[in-house]
């Protein structure tokens, strides 16, 4: 009976911790754009879902990534954000600007050039990618792309707008 109990006690908590990660909340931050104005990630929540990538020039399958998210950028419009926010070291954000100009891609992009927003986020390797849901709930958290990924990121993003349909519908 108290191996019963244990073994309860153990799922309970085990539930508990999964919940508490994954209703953590991401924290506002101001970074430079491409266009060097300082913006704020709460300006962006504002107006839905953000999807926040972590990148480098000198990252291959980061750079594989990014137009991948373009594409998902293009395919939601207006009711997301994809925010890639450049990890490069100042030396090399005209680097980063002109791959981003270059490639032609439908994102946000931002200079984190002291890795406080890196700090910020716990990010020890990239690509890594966030979808932060516009109450600051961090409802997506991959490290790493191999090609095909972004199926994940598109099922969080639809996975989100079906809950928040359903929450309107049933008020």
């Amino acid at each position: 009976m108290k191996l019963l109990w244990n073994i309860i006690l153990i799922i309970i908590l085990i539930i508990f911790v999964e919940n508490l990660f994954a209703l953590e909340k991401a924290l506002d931050f101001k970074l430079e754009n491409m266009k060097g104005k300082q913006v704020k990630l709460s300006d962006f929540l504002e107006k839905g879902p953000v999807i926040l990538d972590f990148w480098a020039t000198w990252c291959e399958p980061c750079k594989k990534e990014l137009p991948a998210l373009s594409k998902v950028q293009d395919m939601y419009n207006d009711s997301i954000t994809v925010i890639t926010v450049s990890c490069d070291k100042p030396r090399n954000k005209n680097k980063a600007k002109a791959y981003i100009k270059a490639q032609k891609l439908n994102v946000v992009n931002l200079f984190d050039t002291k890795k406080d927003v890196q700090k910020l986020f716990n990010v020890t390797n990239i690509p890594r990618t966030l979808i932060i849901a516009p109450d600051s709930t961090i409802i997506f958290d991959h490290t790493g792309y191999q090609r095909g990924n972004e199926k994940y990121i598109i099922e969080a993003i639809n996975k989100w707008f079906q809950q928040t349909e359903n929450e309107e519908v049933t008020e």
